[in-house]
């Protein structure tokens, strides 16, 4: 093996997510901005809008994580989730082509039961190609080139847009780049096809793992993982409470200026390429429970800070903290759960995604509905609260799973124990 930390095509595997997240970013930030401006769509129906591209992949995730296991190629999957994405994109430019609200709630569901099918067995590869003492590095440099591509990605969006806007309003020029998002996602699957070879997995001594018989692994395994679904359920709820609204806040009570509002974004993208990989060998360092705990904490003052200014450069400095540690809570909760069983990893990915996407379906609605009946503080103060609420039961799900998993964390899972 040329490189400890991973097989010989893992960078290959890696820069292909390039082309993959072109464009989400652009995506994520435009939609509900037409939904509510174009499409007069309240809050509520933004949620619901939101919600349906996580209802897809949590649908697709309910059995995804099962055939992963089950199935030769992982690859023959995520080649289906990338043509799959690239379809969806041509029918949310349509929708947002004919100013349509069902056909981009149509879309977007299709876009997220398409995600389902390349996320999670890529995650899956992604752990299998690594060294388990630097999983989160390695986690941290597929969520850096995740970022290259939203950047790029949004770079492109903005810039078609903004300088098209200049000569005409017609929605089919406007959004063109779309259009060039689902062709990178066809281009990206027949790349994956061709340059990644899915038998080559990273080596281990016997003597290093210790994955129990299934019976034992049930047995001892079972309690933890009820109480890990209960945790990433709400987490993913209170996750989305808030998040999906926060352009609408930032242009209804910080600025109204979309430029300045474009380049509060844009730093976002910057910190997943720089920052995830860096954010990575910290937290392999890290004992589990001290990182997520901090990791909390700080996410949770960073929002109170955010919504009680009216500053928009303190606002944007406040917006990259929070970024960034999230990022950093996502490394540390993916190397755990890549460790937790080596047989039974697409089903542990998929469970996890499934649970997610429910959060992520229920979260938004939930903001939509707060968000007009009680105000648009009101989602961000709530989310304050549960996340602090998260912290104990996370040291439930450490304690139980820790001392079981198929890959040590060593002197961590020591000091965990």
């Amino acid at each position: 093996m040329s490189d400890e930390r991973y097989t010989e095509d893992f960078q290959a595997m890696i820069n292909i997510v390039i082309l993959n997240s072109l464009g989400f970013f652009f995506m994520g930030f435009i939609v509900p901005v037409i939904a509510r401006f174009n499409m007069n769509a309240s809050g509520i129906e933004i949620g619901i809008i939101i919600s349906l591209l996580v209802i897809g992949m949590m649908t697709s995730s309910s059995f995804v994580g099962i055939l992963i296991d089950k199935v030769k190629s992982k690859k023959k999957l995520i080649f289906i989730g990338s043509i799959g994405r690239g379809l969806s994109y041509f029918l949310i430019y349509a929708a947002i082509a004919m100013n349509s609200l069902i056909g981009l709630g149509i879309g977007y569901f299709a876009l997220g039961f398409m995600a389902g099918f390349f996320w999670i067995p890529f995650d899956t590869l992604v752990a299998e190609k690594s060294n388990k003492d630097h999983r989160s590095h390695a986690f941290g440099k597929r969520d850096s080139a995740n970022g290259k591509g939203q950047l790029i990605g949004a770079l492109m969006g903005f810039i078609i847009l903004l300088w098209l806007s200049l000569y005409t309003d017609n929605p089919f020029l406007l959004y063109s780049s779309i259009l060039i998002f689902g062709v990178a996602n066809f281009i990206a699957g027949f790349k994956f096809i061709h340059d990644v070879d899915e038998t080559v997995k990273f080596f281990y001594d016997e003597s290093q793992l210790k994955e129990p018989s299934k019976i034992k692994w049930l047995k001892s395994m079972i309690i933890g993982l009820i109480f890990l679904c209960c945790l990433v359920l709400i987490s993913s709820i209170n996750a989305n409470l808030a998040w999906p609204f926060l352009n609408i806040y930032i242009l209804e009570n910080i600025t109204d200026n979309f430029f300045i509002f474009i380049l509060i974004f844009l730093p976002i993208g910057f910190i997943a390429i720089f920052l995830a990989p860096k954010l990575g060998k910290i937290v392999d360092k890290l004992n589990p429970i001290i990182g997520i705990s901090i990791v909390i904490l700080i996410g949770a003052l960073v929002t109170w800070f955010l919504i009680n200014t009216t500053n928009i450069l303190i606002f944007a400095i406040l917006l990259i903290i929070d970024v960034t540690i999230g990022l950093a809570g996502g490394l540390i909760f993916r190397n755990l759960l890549s460790r937790i069983s080596i047989e039974h990893r697409g089903k542990v990915m998929g469970l996890n995604s499934f649970f997610t996407s429910l959060g992520s379906a229920i979260g938004p609605i939930l903001g939509g509905y707060v968000w007009d009946y009680f105000g648009p503080k009101a989602p961000f103060i709530i989310s304050i609260y549960v996340e602090l609420c998260l912290i104990p039961l996370f040291w439930v799900v450490a304690f139980l799973l820790i001392p079981h998993v198929a890959e040590s964390f060593d002197k961590k899972e020591k000091a965990a124990a």
